[in-house]
């Protein structure tokens, strides 16, 4: 981007970064679409506040700039709530100290304070994991409205290869399930994959979906096409079907074409 858009829309970013009132955020984002700025509103939206991504998020739906969305919703990380990671690193409190053994009188048996330090040692791991966890998982709204704007737009082909990418591509687990679960349920835009052949789009699918009813529903319409696969050597489709076919013959129809 040249640096001199950046000069130019200096107060336009600024609002879209503080969102200092909605009205601030609305007229900075219209006067950002009437120039056609897509490219710095797409730069924009990773780390803008809640309420000027949500305005952006809407314009770029509406302008049909679904490649952007894709890309933001793979880099767009919720941010921290203060303190959640404040435990990391360091090491857990005593559960009990010996007040009685720092003045040389007989204190808490060694097997008791054992037993306490072990149990406090635990539960600061279970802490730890926990937290590590929604760290990975990492919910963020604008991630999910902007699954839910795109979903909205099946079969369209923008929309769907948009949430395609995300299915394939985003590194946040909820986020990733979320698009291949919105792709896996749309009837109409599984059969346009397997038809013209994108059984490769499908096993990603099943992948990120990580559930085996959708699982074996993809192999189920992959099967339909066997005699297209099994003519084109589609070894991973074959493989796929002969593990995951709910139908046993076409499993073994598939096996036995791989052999």
């Amino acid at each position: 981007m040249d640096l001199a858009i950046l000069s130019k829309y200096g107060g336009q970013v600024a609002a879209m970064m503080n969102a200092t009132t909605s009205s601030d955020v609305q007229q900075a984002l219209d006067q950002l679409v009437e120039d056609g700025q897509w490219d710095l509103l797409s730069r924009l939206l990773p780390t803008a506040s809640e309420l000027a991504a949500r305005r952006i998020v809407d314009r770029l739906v509406a302008g049909g700039q679904f490649e952007v969305l894709a890309w933001t919703t793979c880099l767009r990380r919720q941010p921290r709530h203060p303190g959640l990671e404040a435990d990391f690193g360091r090491p857990a409190r005593p559960m009990l100290r010996d007040f009685e053994a720092e003045e040389d009188i007989e204190g808490i048996p060694e097997h008791i304070m054992a037993d306490a330090q072990e149990i406090s040692a635990h539960a600061a791991q279970r802490r730890e994991v926990s937290m590590r966890k929604a760290a990975q998982i990492d919910h963020d709204p604008i991630r999910d409205l902007i699954i839910k704007q795109l979903a909205a737009r099946l079969p369209e082909s923008g929309p769907g290869e948009a949430l395609l990418t995300i299915a394939k591509a985003c590194p946040f687990a909820h986020t990733q399930r979320e698009a291949a679960m919105k792709l896996a349920n749309h009837e109409q835009w599984i059969k346009q994959l397997a038809a013209t052949g994108r059984t490769a789009d499908l096993i990603a699918i099943s992948s990120s979906a990580r559930l085996d009813a959708v699982t074996k529903n993809l192999a189920r319409v992959m099967g339909k096409q066997f005699s297209e696969l099994q003519q084109s050597g589609d070894q991973a489709a074959l493989n796929f079907i002969g593990q995951h076919h709910p139908d046993g013959e076409v499993k073994g129809a598939a096996r036995d074409a791989l052999a």
